[in-house]
This record gives C-alpha cells, sequence and structure tokens, in this order.
C-alpha cells in the first residue's frame, strides 16, 4: 500500500511514517522541510521524500498520485503560534486541507483522507462526562474554530464528491521526540535539569494525555476501516490535572525540582478550559479494543527517550 504523509518530518507525522513503514507500506513524506525536525535519516532514506509547502496545490497533487491513504498532518503547532498568527494558523488549516483533498479527489485510486482535527473543536463544554464526538462543540479559540471548519469541509465533500475521510480529533498528545511547545517536554526537560516546573494557575486544569503511538493506532485504524465519513476522537479517557502531571513527572524523573504557579497570560484566555477528556466510546464501536497506553508507562518512555538524546527535548520542529 502507498501512502502520503503531510506535516511527516514533525512529531505526529515523523511517528506515522514509522509505524506505516513497520507495516510494509510505501511512504510519500511530504514536509516543507524534512531534515533538522523529528525524520531522523535512516527513516526518510526509506521514503519517497517531498520537500514542499502544503500550499503548493501541484505539488501536494503530484505526491498523492496513486496513494491508498493520505494521512493529513501538516499544521502550525502551539499555543503561542495560534495566538500570535492566528490568521496564518487559519490559512494553514483551510488551504492545506482544500489542496489535500482536491488531490484525492483526482487520484483514480480514490484514496481516504485521515485529519489531524483536535479536541479544540470542543471549546468549553467539558464536563464531568467524557466529551463524545456527538454532542454540540463550541470551539472558542482561532485553532479549535480551524480544526471544526476543517470537519465541515471534509462532511461537505463527503457528501458531494464521495470523499472518504475520517477527522481524528485528538487530545494533549504526548511522546518521544515532541518539542517544547508543548507542556510535557518542557517538564521533562526542566525537570531532568531540575529547574522549576512552571505551571499557570493552580494546576487543576485536566487534560486527556494521550501516548503517540495510540494516537497512530487510531488514524491507521481509521484508514483501513472507515467507508464513508467520520469523526473519532483519539484520546485516552482519561482526565488528569496539570499539577498531577507534574508531580509524576518529578517523580518519575527523581528530580529535586520546584512546581512553581505564574497567571496565564491573557494572550491564551482563549485556548484555557477548565475541564477536558474524550470518550472512547465511538472509538472502540468502529475500530475495535485499540491499545491505550497507561500515563505511567508512556510517560517513561517519553522520559527514557529524552534522557538517551537530550537534543530532542529542546528541538524546534516547526
Amino acid at each position: 500500500m502507498k501512502t502520503l504523509v503531510t506535516g511527516a518530518a514533525g512529531f505526529l507525522g515523523s511517528h506515522l511514517v514509522e509505524a506505516l513503514l513497520g507495516c510494509g507500506a510505501g511512504v510519500v513524506a511530504f514536509d516543507h522541510r524534512l531534515c533538522g525536525k523529528c525524520l531522523g535519516e535512516a527513516l526518510l532514506a526509506r521514503t519517497h521524500a517531498v520537500e514542499a509547502d502544503i500550499f503548493d496545490v501541484a505539488a501536494v497533487e503530484r505526491a498523492a498520485e496513486g496513494v491508498a491513504a493520505i494521512f493529513h498532518c501538516a499544521a502550525m503547532v502551539g499555543v503561542s503560534a495560534y495566538a500570535r498568527e492566528p490568521a496564518r494558523t487559519t490559512e494553514t488549516e483551510e488551504v492545506g486541507l482544500r489542496n489535500v483533498c482536491s488531490a484525492a479527489l483526482a487520484q483514480i485510486s480514490k484514496p481516504i483522507v485521515v485529519f489531524a482535527s483536535s479536541s479544540a473543536v470542543y471549546g468549553q463544554v467539558g464536563g464531568a462526562q467524557g466529551l463524545a464526538e456527538s454532542i454540540e462543540v463550541a470551539p472558542t479559540s482561532n485553532y479549535g474554530i480551524a480544526k471544526r471548519r476543517a470537519e465541515l469541509f471534509l462532511a461537505a465533500q463527503h457528501a458531494e464528491f464521495g470523499l472518504r475521510s475520517a477527522a481524528v480529533r485528538i487530545f494533549n498528545i504526548y511522546g518521544p521526540r515532541q518539542d517544547e511547545r508543548l507542556v510535557l517536554p518542557r517538564f521533562i526537560r526542566r525537570a531532568l535539569a531540575n529547574d522549576p516546573l512552571e505551571i499557570y494557575g493552580e494546576g487543576e486544569q485536566t487534560r486527556d494525555f494521550v501516548y503517540v503511538g495510540d494516537v497512530v493506532g487510531a488514524m491507521l485504524a481509521c484508514a483501513n476501516t472507515i467507508k464513508g465519513c467520520e469523526i473519532v476522537n483519539a484520546c485516552s479517557g482519561e482526565e488528569t490535572s496539570v499539577l498531577s502531571l507534574a508531580r509524576m513527572v518529578i517523580a518519575l524523573t527523581g528530580s529535586c525540582s520546584e512546581i512553581v504557579h505564574k497567571p496565564p497570560p491573557a494572550m491564551r484566555s482563549a485556548f484555557e478550559v477548565a475541564r477536558s477528556f474524550g470518550s472512547r466510546a465511538k472509538l472502540e464501536r468502529l475500530l475495535g479494543k485499540l491499545p491505550r497506553t497507561p500515563l505511567r508507562d508512556g510517560l517513561q518512555r517519553t522520559i527514557e527517550a529524552a534522557r538517551a538524546e537530550p537534543a530532542a527535548a529542546v528541538r524546534v520542529n516547526s
């Protein structure tokens, strides 16, 4: 099976490339910068590498020739980037997905598009129950709104042209090779250096931390299973407070770090939610019982990877 991964050199994209190669699939690795990010030279050498921009519709269409699936991961990363460049965030989502769908529809092979969406589409609707795909969403950030618009665009492409797709709503993903624009690798690097871990507010806000391998497994299962157009959560189904996460990182690293509480920057207000965790019910109904890595085990793997390759903890994957 031949596949295309956009954003292939980024955090999620590189793990998808690795898994696809491990399954014996052919991989077209598409990224605006293939070297110096997450995709190591050994993996890159086993792909058909295409260094081009997701805004280049002709390049995307050429890369998609004859593929059975397109895993669309190309996007901006990190709350700071979304807050600093809201128009660029929206444009990247909109134009990138439009180009991917156009390329998919142009293929005789009629590939499925597996899109990396986000739990940010739920916005402030979180509560005591796991967030389910069927609830009415209320995104508040430019990023969440852009991802929701992308989901609606995929639904329209299916209704009008029969394009098969899966929008995978990824919760707080983590794992080896992730950079410090996300909270967990930042915690790990600082803990390994015995530096203070900074938390916004009291740290009681909860998140659903899902291991990257579990997200990859869900995306691969979608590509092999979904026949129409679906939205599926990729989550652990468990909520963990940011304060608990920091304490767990300190314990697992054997660090002497202290926890420091800071007021959240005003620019982050639209991105902050008090409580967020997902429901796995639809995922398991559609795709079966997929692996779910316990948080402690996933953290241990991520910490071990950071110890083995310290530079990975500070790499910037833009």
